[in-house]
């Protein structure tokens, strides 16, 4: 598993993971741009969620990236003349003798990937926290509809509006906590092994540097935290949603989106579990426990590519729970919609009863007021 690639791996096993990482990269790249124009033609979708819908987005095009980026350098490795070619080693550097897998032969690259594969992975977790952080602190379901005082009638669905500076701390911080996190791997040279293919490791470590206090602090800062974050606001979620349920409004656009973020965080985190196991079965044996033993069947390289199958997770719960990405135009969504007009026939139940009660309300202060002048 950490070794490079050799002659005796059959190349069609080899061939098959590059064609299954090309056929599934450019799905992932087609349906998560199409995210970006899904909620730029309809304006019922600008605010805070549907903004880290594209944040998310973005992230598995890089995170696509990435990974062929480990694929391209897996191959690169087994022709070191074509890997001068790339200067990725000075092109005067002779390969005899030099493991090119590990970190040493490659510090600089190793340490650009390193920090690229941490963000990602980091960032990811990172606004899943935040999102449903944000879910949690607003109105169970949008305000959807004005009434007028005088006429008791409801107007059209406006948009949702929320405060200015949400939008921008909800993008930028994830990413600016993930940068901080990743800090040591340029300052203090920590990266960590990385493969793609099986047999194609790259940026190789001694087995003493593998599992050391900068990754074990990744994984939990990173990783266990706002996984914890994300579990305790789910479920006071779904408390919430039941409350509101029991009050009458129960299906709104916010219940979708909360339904999607449950639909998106679950996966995810049996995904980064799944690339953690090796760690969680170092520290597992340093506590004399017995081992998960699921690395001979879930190997770092499947790992990796069931979390780049993720990537088509997120258009596939946009597309199939929210139905405003669907339009590619400016409607609302239609759960809202039967929710304004129940809302517009209770108020105008109401509404003669109210005037009515105005009405004996202005006749009994005139007659009283009569009484006292006269």
């Amino acid at each position: 598993m950490d070794q490079v690639l050799s002659t005796k791996d059959s190349w069609y096993i080899e061939w098959a993971w590059v064609g299954g990482y090309s056929s599934l990269s450019t799905l992932v790249f087609i349906f998560n741009i199409l995210i970006f124009f899904s909620v730029g033609k309809n304006k019922f979708l600008h605010y805070s969620f549907h903004y880290l819908i594209v944040a998310l987005s973005l992230r598995n095009l890089l995170r696509v990236i990435l990974t062929l980026c480990l694929v391209f350098l897996a191959k690169l490795i087994q022709t070191p003349w074509l890997l001068k070619a790339t200067f990725l080693i000075p092109a005067n550097t002779s390969t005899d003798g030099i493991d090119l897998t590990e970190t040493a032969s490659m510090s600089l690259t190793c340490e650009v990937l390193s920090m690229w594969d941490h963000i990602l992975m980091t960032a990811m977790m990172f606004y899943m926290a935040g999102m449903s952080l944000y879910m949690f602190c607003r109105h169970p379901n949008p305000s959807i509809t004005e009434v007028s005082e005088t006429t008791f009638k409801l107007s059209s669905i406006v948009p949702v509006k929320e405060r200015s500076w949400v939008s921008p701390l909800l993008l930028l911080l994830p990413p600016l906590l993930a940068a901080l996190l990743c800090l040591p791997i340029p300052l203090l040279h920590e990266t960590h092994p990385m493969i793609a293919l099986p047999g194609g490791s790259v940026c190789n470590l001694p087995d003493n540097a593998k599992f050391n206090t900068y990754q074990s602090s990744v994984a939990i800062l990173g990783f266990l935290l706002p996984s914890a974050i994300v579990f305790c606001l789910m479920i006071g979620l779904s408390i919430r949603r039941c409350i509101s349920c029991s009050g009458g409004t129960c299906v709104s656009s916010f219940c979708k989106e909360e339904m999607s973020l449950a639909l998106l965080t679950l996966p995810y985190l049996a995904a980064y579990l799944a690339m953690y196991l090796p760690l969680l079965d170092h520290y597992l044996q340093k506590l004399d426990l017995p081992q998960t033993g699921l690395q001979p069947y879930i190997t770092p390289e499947i790992a990796r590519a069931v979390e780049m199958v993720l990537g088509l997770l997120l258009p596939v719960v946009v597309y199939s729970v929210l139905p405003g990405y669907r339009r590619f135009s400016s409607e609302p969504d239609a759960s809202d919609l039967r929710r304004s007009k129940k809302e517009s026939y209770n108020q105008s139940v109401t509404a003669p009863d109210s005037t009515r009660l105005s009405q004996e309300s202005l006749e009994l202060a005139l007659v009283t007021r009569n009484g006292y002048t006269s």
